[in-house]
């Protein structure tokens, strides 16, 4: 999201609860960041140790009224709690703090609202945004919502209506969504006639996916330093050692991604689960990668992935530390400058040649009609050349169909 010199930036006083088993540090590093991408600003953090959080108000009444007190002091537009809140604890945390009151999932919500672009990408961040607001808010909350972070969104204007209003949203919205999967079955299942070999993108956001993705396809997908800059997925054909392959760019993921989000966009994930290799993509210089990858790794198994994975390290021309372990379809490189992207594209290369296999053919003329009618059927890629007694083909054809032109084979 470009920012101009009218964008308001928005004061957040943020509330973490420090558990035992709790990074604070990076919790706090991540949210700031989530934030700013909300076009906010954290002006203070408060944090209570405390293992249980509170059923009436998340955190304890003292420190509630620690951060009423700040708020009453100070210009502040919105209360940000690091853990979600339910309905009952949002009531009563209201009672006290005449503010906007938040939750990450609001603001992860929210950051998703801001950048989809698509029709799809916009109906399936409202559906998320309803389905959780249904679930987490009070009836009377419902006309109390005013504008700013966590508040904004194709799901807005629901928010002024009923419960059972926003129930049929839900039903409609589902619906169509659902007619927009059945024409992406519908693309993919052409694909997979056409046996396109299918490299698919993923990783933890902001690690540089659509950086990469334009450098691979010379494409000019929107790219920034933000964390979900892009949400919606986009598909382009590019040739890899002759043959056409499809690259992939999608969602990027974060550590609890509110499975609200999960679901909405199960639809536009699941283009991982038709690729042939799958590129984890990592930002090297982000000292929690280890946690990143993991993560990702984590939402490839849930959504069924079971693709081989390059992992991919980005931003290597910024990084001057020890490097991790180069293991087996590891690669170090910068989408940016084009560093080591030849490397990428050899290993990438080597999954597609487990598929595809170059042949060199010598078909009499008698058989020339049928040897190319056949070769177009398993869509090989040719060049051939002809002369009075047949012809010469050079051809790229999948592995499993070799069998059908192989009495003219003379060199593979």
């Amino acid at each position: 999201m470009i920012k101009d010199s009218k964008t308001k930036i928005e004061k957040v006083v943020a509330v973490y609860l420090e558990k035992d088993n709790s990074d604070l540090q990076y919790e706090m590093a991540e949210l700031s960041e989530l934030v700013r991408t909300a076009n906010g600003k954290i002006e203070i953090s408060f944090v209570q140790k405390k293992q249980l959080p509170d059923k009436a108000t998340l955190v304890g009444s003292g420190k509630l009224q620690e951060i009423a007190g700040y708020c009453a002091t100070n210009e502040v537009d919105t209360v940000l709690f690091c853990d979600n809140l339910n309905a009952i604890q949002r009531r009563n945390i209201a009672e006290k703090l005449d503010c906007n009151i938040i939750d990450k999932t609001d603001l992860i919500l929210d950051i998703f609202a801001l950048h989809a672009k698509s029709a799809e990408g916009k109906k399936q961040v409202e559906l998320a945004q309803l389905s959780y607001r249904l679930a987490n808010r009070q009836d009377k909350e419902y006309t109390r919502q005013g504008g700013g972070i966590g508040t904004r969104g194709p799901g807005e204007t629901q928010l002024e209506t009923d419960k059972r209003n926003i129930r049929r949203k839900i039903y409609q919205l589902n619906a169509e969504l659902e007619q927009l999967e059945k024409q992406r079955q519908t693309v993919r299942k052409s694909r997979t006639r056409n046996e396109i070999f299918t490299v698919a993108l993923v990783g933890y956001t902001n690690a540089g996916k659509s950086t990469l993705f334009n450098t691979l396809t010379g494409n000019n997908v929107y790219a920034d330093n933000l964390l979900f800059a892009t949400l919606d997925t986009t598909t382009r054909k590019v040739k890899c050692n002759g043959i056409d392959i499809v690259i992939t760019d999608t969602v990027g993921f974060i550590k609890d991604l509110p499975h609200q989000l999960v679901k909405a966009f199960r639809s536009t994930l699941a283009e991982t689960l038709l690729a042939d290799v799958i590129l984890n993509v990592a930002d090297i210089t982000n000292e929690n990668v280890v946690l990143h990858n993991n993560v990702t790794r984590q939402l490839l198994a849930q959504l069924g992935v079971t693709a081989p994975v390059i992992t991919v390290y980005n931003k290597i021309d910024n990084y001057n530390g020890v490097k991790p372990e180069l293991q087996e379809d590891t690669v170090f490189i910068s989408a940016l400058t084009g560093k080591n992207i030849d490397v990428l594209w050899q290993l990438i290369e080597k999954y597609l040649m487990q598929r595809y296999a170059k042949v060199h053919l010598n078909v009499p003329m008698s058989d020339l009609g049928t040897v190319l009618a056949t070769l177009n059927k398993y869509n090989a890629d040719t060049v051939a050349r002809y002369t009075d007694t047949g012809a010469s083909i050079d051809a790229v054809i999948d592995r499993r169909f070799i069998s059908a032109v192989s009495a003219y084979i003379t060199i593979v």
